[in-house]
């Protein structure tokens, strides 16, 4: 299981609500007004689980599961639902993976940058990443961001 996957696997556990190949980006349409509340609520709960309640910024923007993923987590591929729209949500701050699963002893994967795949239609969780810098995608190149705060 990747790094992400394990991240995607105790953000899941950690959140009190259910987070219900490779392609262009496809730009989307903006983030719908009634959407920020419920992203809101699980970024700050995927923050305080990784150990920064106060990120410096948080963004979402909706794309497709697969423009998402070259974002969150380079290299992976969805084989199904590659078009599906999902939000991307990408926090800024000083995160550890405290929840991920590594061979004893280990220390917990640190990253200044956290982002969270999250299904458009459920708001259940698909994919996470935690990455030392900035995500290689320009969430402009995906569509309209919108800035979430708490």
């Amino acid at each position: 299981m990747t790094a992400g996957a394990l991240l995607a696997a105790g953000l899941a556990v950690a959140l009190p609500m259910t987070l219900s190949g490779s392609a262009a980006p496809a730009r989307g349409p903006a983030v719908p007004a009634s959407a920020i509340g419920r992203l809101t609520k699980i970024a700050r709960n995927a923050a305080m689980a990784n150990g920064d309640a106060r990120p410096t910024q948080v963004t979402a923007v909706m794309t497709t599961h697969a423009a998402a993923l070259n974002s969150a987590t380079p290299g992976d591929t969805v084989p199904q639902g590659q078009r599906d729209r999902v939000y991307l949500v990408t926090l800024r701050g000083h995160f550890t993976a405290y929840l991920a699963s590594g061979p004893p002893g280990a220390k917990a994967p640190t990253g200044t940058y956290l982002s969270l795949v999250i299904d458009a239609r459920t708001f259940r969780g698909l994919d996470s990443g935690l990455a030392p810098r900035r995500p290689p995608v320009d969430l402009a190149s995906l569509g309209p961001f919108t800035y979430l705060h708490w």
